[in-house]
């Protein structure tokens, strides 16, 4: 959870909940505020992780932010799991190429070669994100290989890859608002009733929208 306020500061936290995102996303949420002195009322837009990745966590995430859009009356924007995770990466590493890998079970990853850009520093997606079967993905010299799509990999008896690796990498939020405001800038934001999830499924990638009962 991240907050980025108005003059560009930064203001998050991290915890590894797994199966507990619903009892404590809401509860982090106003730690993070109370970090950043602000107030729900302050708030302009919600960003969120919108997939590709584990089905219940990325819907929960959709679904949270939407519900949040609708009851403080603001827009949405959608962000990459995995350019969240190629940007975490380019930050805690400084490294301008990734491939930004994540395991999608079943013998698959998903995977997304991302440049940053040196004006900005913002990465960018370099051709489309895709989903691979795990004896298939390769690390490349030039990149920097991160998350966990290469550690399913290692761990199913494949690789080594070629490349600076680091298979624990996780996305973190401070990446995620980051990308976030340029969405903003770029008009990019959506009402809440236009919310969707990326899925990655057979090589096509679907967005569906998603519905808050």
């Amino acid at each position: 959870m991240a907050i980025l306020n108005s003059q560009s500061a930064i203001f998050s936290e991290f915890s590894m909940t797994p199966r507990k995102h619903t009892q404590y996303l809401l509860v982090m949420m106003d730690s993070v505020l109370a970090k950043a002195h602000c107030q729900k009322s302050d708030i302009t837009h919600i960003a969120y992780a919108s997939g590709p990745g584990a089905f219940t966590g990325v819907r929960i995430a959709a679904s949270t932010a939407q519900g949040l859009s609708i009851g403080l009356n603001i827009p949405l924007v959608a962000i990459s799991t995995l350019a969240t995770l190629a940007q975490q990466t380019a930050d805690s590493h400084n490294v301008d190429k990734i491939i930004a890998t994540l395991d999608a079970r079943m013998g698959e990853a998903y995977v997304g070669k991302y440049l940053r850009n040196s004006q900005t520093g913002l990465v960018e997606l370099e051709g489309e994100e895709q989903l691979v079967k795990l004896d298939k993905l390769t690390g490349q010299q030039e990149y920097f290989l991160s998350g966990s799509g290469f550690k399913a990999g290692r761990e199913a008896g494949f690789g080594p890859y070629s490349g600076s690796i680091d298979e624990d990498a996780l996305p973190s939020a401070a990446a995620l608002v980051k990308l976030a405001q340029q969405s903003i800038q770029r008009k990019q934001a959506v009402p809440a009733d236009q919310a969707t999830i990326n899925y990655i499924r057979n090589k096509v990638a679907e967005k569906k929208k998603v519905h808050v009962l």
